[in-house]
Formats: structure tokens, sequence, C-alpha cells
């Protein structure tokens, strides 16, 4: 990067990115990852990650000013969007996207990826998307894991992705691991659990991928479950296809790529499942699994991935429902940026902008007492009067969901869906990480 060019990026920030760069490609033993940065969509050329790539790989809500009291991460902690695992707040779990089938059994093999910081050092000091894109693989009790590690892992099903804020006692004590972790140092692990194998089955997993026709075997299943998650979504048995999509996503996650073209082909089918899994979520008004998709997507697929504009339009779309207007402005204008004339974008913008002048209208009349934090108040009768108006407009307009912002008091909720039934509308309560929020869907 040249002097000055910064892409935005404060001098701060470039000071981390540098030392974290600097960190994780010192350990990849020559080994230097590369990234498509020209206008055309040529693939197959060799990339190199810059500060301004390696940042998508930085979580700043981990990163405060010089000096903030960071080290427990007691930011990123409310009163009920974590589990304390352990009784004594040692292992806090903050369920960012729920996977499938049962928790990890007891001595099993595990494949994961996980970005692991320390909070009063800003930075993550390990982060393994960035060594060569396969998994990491761990066996359980076998003191393979810091011990918090392992218990917040014992916790998890396939597909899921989790935060493990550790104590020092379940981590690295009072010793740390110099240089890079210092003695008593809280850490957070994002972890996302891609698969795990029982002991016996281990051996058959290396066999097969010691095949040196491994990757294109698993691609025939690869794309034989993407086909079949296609014609499940055309018949609208929408779960049935996001079964099979998870179950490609599983295996892409195991492959071994030997090759940049095995490499680009993983890529292509990466962009493409997370992509149908972000439309399959919109259809389920799953939103917050609709923003997990995106940067899911971005972390695996980066060269096609910062490139589609559909994906950028569903996040997008999923942000405004969730009311996150500035954001969803952002990946709106990513997807117009990719096809500037497509109509579909344009009117979700337009949408973008009434919506907006909606939620500003209700936060005129909800939030009048600025020192009124009772989230079980009921709405003013003013509040209805918007409301009347904007359902009547949705079930007479095109969308097909409408969202709403409540306080969390259930006789709102039952007037919400009183109303919606005389429309014959469905009510759904949206749910983050398992979890009700105060925001409510209106669906056709």
């Amino acid at each position: 990067m040249a002097d000055g060019d910064n892409d935005g990026i404060p001098e701060s920030v470039l000071g981390i990115l540098k030392t974290a760069s600097e960190e994780i490609l010192s350990k990849q033993d020559g080994y230097c990852f590369t990234v498509d940065n020209g206008p055309n969509e040529v693939v197959d050329e060799p990339f190199s990650y810059n500060d301004a790539e390696l940042a998508e790989f930085i979580n700043f809500d981990m990163i405060g000013d010089e000096g903030d009291n960071l080290e427990s991460f007691n930011h990123l902690i409310t009163n009920t969007n974590h589990e304390d695992l352990t009784g004594d707040r040692k292992v806090l779990k903050i369920l960012l996207n729920s996977g499938i089938g049962q928790v990890v059994p007891e001595n099993y093999v595990v494949l994961i990826h996980y970005i692991a910081y320390i909070s009063n050092l800003q930075e993550p000091f390990d982060v393994t998307y960035l060594q060569g894109r396969r998994p990491k693989r761990f066996t359980l009790g076998s003191g393979e894991l810091i011990p918090g590690l392992e218990i917040g892992i014992k916790t998890m099903t396939t597909g899921e992705n989790a935060r493990f804020i550790i104590q020092p006692e379940l981590a690295y004590r009072e010793l740390g691991c110099p240089p890079r972790i210092p003695p008593n140092a809280t850490i957070l692990f994002d972890v996302h659990l891609v698969s795990f194998l029982s002991p016996e089955s281990i051996i058959t997993f290396d066999r097969e991928n010691r095949d040196p026709d491994a990757f294109n075997k698993n691609m025939v299943q690869v794309k034989k479950l993407h086909f079949e998650g296609n014609e499940q979504f055309k018949l609208k048995n929408i779960d049935k296809a996001v079964f099979k999509y998870n179950r490609a996503l599983e295996l892409l996650h195991i492959a071994g790529c030997k090759s940049d073209n095995e490499e680009i082909e993983m890529m292509k089918y990466l962009n493409k499942i997370y992509t149908n899994l972000s439309v399959c979520y919109l259809k389920q008004c799953a939103f917050n699994k609709v923003c997990r998709m995106g940067i899911e997507a971005l972390k695996y697929s980066e060269r096609f991935s910062k490139r589609s504009a559909k994906l950028f339009f569903n996040w997008g779309k999923a942000l405004r429902l969730l009311k996150d207007f500035t954001e969803a402005k952002k990946k709106l204008d990513m997807a117009l940026k990719h096809e500037p004339q497509n109509e579909t974008i344009l009117y979700e913008i337009h949408k973008l902008k009434k919506d907006k002048e909606f939620h500003r209208n209700v936060e005129s009349i909800t939030l009048k007492d600025d020192n009124d934090a009772d989230e079980n108040k009921r709405m003013a009768p003013e509040f209805w009067d918007v409301f009347n108006k904007h359902l009547t407009e949705f079930y007479t307009g095109s969308d097909d969901v409408l969202t709403v912002m409540l306080n969390k008091n259930p006789d709102d909720i039952e007037v919400v869906k009183n109303k919606a039934s005389a429309y014959d509308l469905q009510v759904q309560v949206i749910t983050k990480a398992g979890v009700p929020t105060n925001c409510i869907a209106i669906k056709k």
C-alpha cells in the first residue's frame, strides 16, 4: 500500500493490521495468500492480501481507544445474550448462529475455524481463515485445546458460530504464551464448528483425503446436494433446502485444495451456497442468519462474494428489515455497484428510504421521553395510527414482509397479531441466536 493510500482506514487501525498480518504471515512457512484486486472477472492470476482486506478478519467490536479497560470484554456482554458455561463466569458463550444436530460428544475430533483475540492488545493473535482455508483439527480430551475452549466447543453443534470469552484460569493462566499472549490474559474466540468425527471414522476420513482424486469426489457430492437444495427450494420446501445446502457447506469446508484451480472451484460453490442460504433465510424471516451468511461468504470465498450483487442485495434487505438502515444502504450500494441497472436493487433502495421514514415516525412517538427505558411499556395511541396506515399500504402493495419495532409488552404483540390476522397476514417474532428480539415481522 502506497503512503497516504489508506482506503479510509485510520492510521491507528493500520498499525494494528500491520502487526496482525506480520504475526499471521510469519507462521505460514513461506506460503503467501493472494487475492484478485483487478476490475475484470479473471480469477486465476496470483493475488495477495493487503491491510484493507485483512481488516475483514478484525472484529472492530473488540477495538477501543488506547487505555480502555476491555480486559474482560465486558462491553460485548448484555444481561440476555450470553450463557455461563462454568457457573463462575470463567467461560461465557454468546451464540452467534445456531447449528444443526447433536452437540459434540466426548473425545471426538473437531474441525473448526476461529479468530482469537486478546482484549488489551486490541488485535487477533490467531486467524485460521488465512491459513489455507482448511479448518483446524483437534481431538477433544487430548489436551490439544486450552480448557476453556474445549468446554465451549463441547456445547456446539455442526455449523454453529459462537463466541467464547475465557478467563485466564481456563486459558493461558499466569504464564501466558510469549511473545503473543501475555500473562493473565482474558481470551475471546469466535468459533465456527465445521464438523466433528468419531475416533473410528477419522481413520476413514484420513484415508479418503489421501486419495489424489478426493477433491473431485467431494465436489460430486457437493454439486448433488446443491442441485437437490435448488429443487427443494423450487418446491417451497425451505427447511429441506436449508438442510441440503448446509450439508454441502460442511463438505466444502473440509475439502482439501491441492491447486489454485481446486481452490477457485471450492470458492465458487461456497459463494453459490451461501447466497442460496441467504435467500432461504430471507424467506424464513431469519434476518440475522442472512447477515451471518454474508459475513461467512466474505471470509471463505471473497474473490467471488465481494462481486456478488445477489449476496449483497439479500444482506442489505435483511439489514433494512432489522432497521439497520445505515449498514443496509452500504450493502445495497455494493450490489448496485456490480449491477447498476438492476431494477430490483433500485426498488429495494426506494423501499429502504420509505421504511426509514416510517421508522423515524415511529421513533418520534416512542422516544418522546428519553428517560423512560421501560421495555414493557405499552405503545402510545399515536403509534397505532402510524402503524395502521403502514399496514394497509403493505397489504395493498407488492412487498412480501413488513417489520416493526415494538416494546416487549406481550399485549402489544397480541394487538399486532390481531390487526395482521384481519388481513390474513402472519406474524413472527424475530430472533437473534435463538433469543426473541423486539422486532416483529408481518408476512403475506
